[in-house]
C-alpha cells in the first residue's frame, strides 16, 4: 500500500524510456549519404568486425580501393565509433533519471523504539527538460552523420588520389625500367662496335654513360613507385608486399572544361561538412531558447515519505523539494548557450565562404592540370619525339654527333614522364574537387580511353639501338671517325617506313595521341 502511488508513476515513467535505439540507428544513414554521393559505402551493420583481408586476384581499380578502404581502413571503424558516442548521449536523454530511494532508523535513547524513514523520490525537472534533452540530442546524432560521412568521403578522395599517384608512378617505372633495358643492350652493342673499331671511345664512352644515367632513373623510378604503392596499401588495408596488381595506365583526361559557376551551387547544397556545421547551429539557437525559458527552474523533486516509531502510528505524505533561485537564475548557462550559438554561427560563415573559394579554387586547378596534359600530349611530346627523328638522321648523314642524339632522347623521355605525372596530376586535381563538391562530378562516368602508354616512348627491343644493318651489309671500318653513317642509335634511324613509336600508341589508344600521325612532317 505504501508504495502504490508512486511506485505506479515510477514504474510508468521508466516504461515509457526503455525502448531501446535501433541496432543500426545512426550507422545506417551515415552509409546511406555516403553512398548517394559517390556509390559506395561502409557496411552499416559489420563494419566493427572487418575479416581478414582477402587479396584480390583483378587489378585494382579506384573504385575497388575506395570499397577496400571502407572495409579494412582502422580509421573508418575510428570514425565510426563517434556515431557509438552520439547514440550513447541519445540513449541517455531519452531516459528520465532513476529515482531514490531513502531509509533511516533513529532511535531517541535506551528504551525507545526506533523511529524509522522511508522515502522514494524523483527528479521533476528531468521530467519537465526530457523533450528538450531528446531534441537536442537527436540533432546532435544527425550532426555527428553529417560529419563522419564527410570524413569519410575524404577518405574516399584520399584513396583516390593515391591511387592515381600509385598507377602514375608504376607508368613511369615501367618506361624507365624498358628504356634502360635498351640503352644497356645499346651499350653492350657499342663496346662490340668498340672492339671491332667501329666506333671511337667517345662514342663507346658516351653510349655507358646513357646506360649508367638511364638505371639510375630507372632505379628511382621504381623507388617512387614502391613508396605510392605503400602508401595506397595503408590506406585500403593490404601489405604492400602482397600479390595484389593494379590498373596499368590512367585514363586521358577528358576534353570537358568545368565550370565553376555550376559545381559551387552543387557543392553549398551537398556538402555533409557545411550540413553538419547548419545543424550546429539550429542546436545552438534550440539551447539558448531553453535555457532562457527555464533560466528560473532549478532542482526539483517530488516524492512519497513514510514514517513509523514504536506503535504511534504511522505518518506519510508527498513530498516536494525545490531549488530557489534566490542567487543563480541561469545567468550563467544562458550566457554560455550564447556564446555558443556566436561560435557555431561564425563558424559556419566561415565554412561557407570557405567551400565557394575551395570550389573556384579546385576547378581552376582542374582546368589548369588538364589544359597542361592536353599540351603536353598535342605539343611538347610530339615535338621531342619528332626531334629525335629529325636528329637521328643528321646522326646518319654525319651532320651531328651522338651526344646530340642522347641529349634529344633524354628530354624525349623526360617529357613523355612529365607527360604522366600531367595526367596523374589531372586525376588527382578532380579527386579533390569531388570531395569539394561532395559529391559525384557532372562528368563523372563518362567512357574514356588511355594514355599514351609506355610502348609508345620506350625504344623498340626489335631494334637494337647500334644496329647499323639499314645503313648497309658491312662494317665501315672508319665508323666513329667521322666518315661513315653508322650510328649507334639505328634503331631510331627513320629506316623507311619504320613507325614511330608514338604512332603505335594511336592504334593502341584508339584515337589518342593523334597528332603522331603527323609527326614526320613536322
Amino acid at each position: 500500500m505504501f508504495f502504490s502511488r508512486p511506485a505506479t508513476m515510477a514504474a510508468a515513467l521508466v516504461l515509457a524510456g526503455c525502448a531501446s535505439l535501433p541496432r543500426e540507428r545512426g550507422y545506417a544513414e551515415t552509409s546511406a549519404l555516403v553512398a548517394q554521393r559517390i556509390g559506395v559505402a561502409p557496411d552499416s551493420a559489420s563494419w566493427a568486425t572487418p575479416d581478414q583481408p582477402e587479396i584480390p586476384t583483378e587489378p585494382l581499380s579506384a573504385e575497388r580501393a575506395i570499397a577496400l578502404a571502407y572495409v579494412y581502413n582502422p580509421r573508418v571503424r575510428e570514425t565510426y565509433a563517434r556515431l557509438g558516442l552520439g547514440r550513447a548521449e541519445l540513449e541517455d536523454a531519452r531516459r528520465i533519471a532513476n529515482p531514490t530511494f531513502e531509509f533511516a532508523r533513529q532511535r531517541a535513547g535506551d528504551g525507545e523504539h526506533p523511529k524509522i524513514t522511508r522515502s522514494l523520490s524523483i527528479g521533476f525537472t528531468d521530467l519537465l527538460l526530457l523533450p528538450a534533452r531528446k531534441r537536442f540530442a537527436q540533432t546532435e546524432l544527425v550532426r555527428l552523420q553529417d560529419e563522419v560521412a564527410a570524413e569519410l568521403l575524404a577518405l574516399s578522395v584520399e584513396v583516390e588520389s593515391a591511387w592515381y599517384s600509385a598507377v602514375s608512378a608504376r607508368q613511369v617505372a615501367d618506361m624507365r625500367e624498358m628504356v634502360a633495358t635498351a640503352a644497356e643492350s645499346s651499350a653492350e652493342l657499342a663496346q662490340r662496335f668498340f672492339d671491332a673499331g667501329n666506333i671511337n671511345r667517345l662514342q663507346l664512352e658516351l653510349e655507358r654513360a646513357a646506360a649508367v644515367q638511364a638505371r639510375i632513373a630507372a632505379t628511382r623510378a621504381i623507388a617512387e613507385s614502391l613508396k605510392t604503392r605503400s602508401e595506397l596499401a595503408a590506406l585500403v588495408g593490404l601489405a604492400a608486399e602482397a600479390s595484389w596488381t593494379l590498373d596499368r595506365q590512367l585514363p586521358a583526361p577528358p576534353a570537358t572544361v568545368v565550370a565553376a559557376a555550376d559545381l559551387t551551387p552543387r557543392a553549398l547544397e551537398q556538402r555533409l561538412d557545411l550540413r553538419a556545421a547548419q545543424h550546429a547551429v539550429a542546436q545552438r539557437e534550440d539551447v539558448l531558447g531553453v535555457a532562457r525559458r527555464w533560466r528560473w527552474l532549478g532542482t526539483v523533486e517530488v516524492g512519497y515519505e513514510q514514517e513509523r516509531q514504536g506503535h504511534e502510528g504511522v505518518s506519510q505524505g508527498p513530498t516536494l523539494s525545490l531549488a530557489l533561485p534566490i542567487f543563480n537564475q541561469g545567468q550563467g548557462a544562458t550566457a554560455k548557450a550564447r556564446a555558443e550559438l556566436i561560435q557555431a554561427r561564425a563558424e559556419l560563415d566561415a565554412m561557407l565562404l570557405r567551400v565557394q573559394n575551395e570550389a573556384l579554387l579546385g576547378v581552376q586547378k582542374l582546368n589548369v592540370a588538364r589544359e597542361v596534359a592536353e599540351q603536353y600530349r598535342t605539343a611538347l611530346v610530339p615535338s621531342r619525339e619528332a626531334i629525335v627523328a629529325r636528329t637521328q638522321e643528321h646522326v646518319n648523314f654525319m651532320l651531328v654527333g651522338v651526344f646530340e642524339l642522347l641529349l634529344a632522347k633524354r628530354e624525349e623521355y623526360d617529357a613523355y614522364q612529365e607527360y604522366l605525372e600531367a595526367v596523374r596530376d589531372y586525376w588527382v586535381a578532380r579527386a579533390e574537387l569531388r570531395g569539394i563538391v561532395g559529391g559525384a562530378l557532372p562528368e563523372d562516368g563518362m567512357d574514356l580511353t588511355p594514355t599514351i602508354g609506355v610502348e609508345a616512348i620506350a625504344p623498340q627491343a626489335s631494334a637494337p639501338a647500334m644496329d647499323h644493318s639499314g645503313h648497309g651489309d658491312t662494317i665501315d671500318p672508319q665508323a666513329g671517325h667521322g666518315t661513315s653513317a653508322e650510328d649507334p642509335h639505328a634503331g631510331h634511324a627513320p629506316k623507311a617506313p619504320q613507325q614511330s613509336p608514338a604512332k603505335a600508341a594511336t592504334k593502341d589508344t584508339q584515337g589518342e595521341h593523334s597528332h603522331l600521325e603527323h609527326g614526320d612532317e613536322r
